[in-house]
């Protein structure tokens, strides 16, 4: 694990004794603040002292930050009462994170209590959030409409799930501009929508550029799906025109000997496993 020189280490050292210092002096501000930089150097133990310490002294933001820190090492229901104490405070992102909390748990009105305010009030993660809760409901056409809402606000994990819906329907040029847009906004896994997208439309070219992009930044669900266009790919089958330079690669791979599809396929197989992809995990069990 690379570690940072030591003239770095010494002044991450004395700009975290700096705020220990003001800490001291009863600064809710500064306890929190040095709360994050301790949680971010792996000293969870004393992070949470002082995200106590703000509490106490009744810092609503030290509230939130305690109710995700506790979330995050899986006290829930301490972390529950700290996030309500904190969204009754007024604070609109522990109430979204209580939304969020419920949702994972399966409790989808207590989930919607926490979303409806927000998305009403236009807050694009609640209208995506929104969106979540009627999608596991069953019902597509309001998951739809707060989708709608949030990718119109900007929500790019939205544009994601409503692209994800209207590829489904058929609507394949509004998906794609929707997918695509998603990416741009940082949605790495919706370059494997737009890989599979592509194969199904025949267009096995782009489909393994996505799939590629996507595994290439890290996303397992386009390292599976690379992995199942791969093993389903014959050598002798070469694709598209020599003019063009993925075709030229490939022809070159062919012939200076690189890996096989196979082979490829098992390494990104291995890769998504890795990241725990449930997919990926069956399939190298199956195999």
């Amino acid at each position: 694990m690379p570690t940072d020189p030591p003239d770095q280490t010494a002044a991450n050292e004395r700009k975290l004794n700096a705020l220990r210092v003001i800490a001291e002096d009863g600064d809710v501000r500064a306890m929190a603040h040095l709360a994050q930089r301790l949680w971010e150097s792996g000293d969870a133990a004393g992070a949470e002292s002082w995200l106590r310490r703000a509490v106490e002294l009744g810092s609503i933001t030290a509230m939130a930050a305690l109710g995700r820190f506790l979330a995050a090492d899986g006290r829930i229901a301490e972390a529950v009462t700290w996030l309500a104490a904190a969204a009754a405070a007024g604070d609109e992102a522990a109430g979204q994170q209580l939304g969020v909390l419920q949702l994972e748990r399966g409790n989808l009105d207590e989930a919607e209590r926490w979303f409806r305010p927000a998305a009403e009030a236009g807050l694009p993660e609640a209208l995506c959030n929104m969106g979540v809760v009627a999608n596991q409901r069953g019902n597509d056409a309001e998951a739809e409409y707060w989708y709608e809402s949030a990718a119109d606000a900007g929500n790019a994990t939205a544009m994601r799930s409503l692209g994800v819906h209207l590829a489904r329907r058929g609507q394949l040029d509004r998906a794609i501009a929707l997918l695509t847009e998603a990416v741009r906004r940082g949605r790495t896994d919706a370059m494997a929508v737009l890989g599979t997208i592509c194969l199904g439309d025949g267009d096995h070219l782009a489909s393994e550029r996505w799939l590629r992009r996507g595994s290439e930044a890290g996303d397992p669900d386009s390292m599976f799906h690379l992995a199942l266009f791969l093993r389903e790919q014959h050598i002798q089958h070469v694709p598209g025109s020599l003019d063009d330079p993925d075709t030229l690669r490939t022809v070159a791979g062919i012939i200076t000997g690189e890996p096989s599809p196979h082979q490829e396929a098992q390494d990104w197989l291995e890769r998504a496993a890795a990241l725990g992809h449930p997919q990926a995990l069956r399939l190298l069990h199956d195999l």
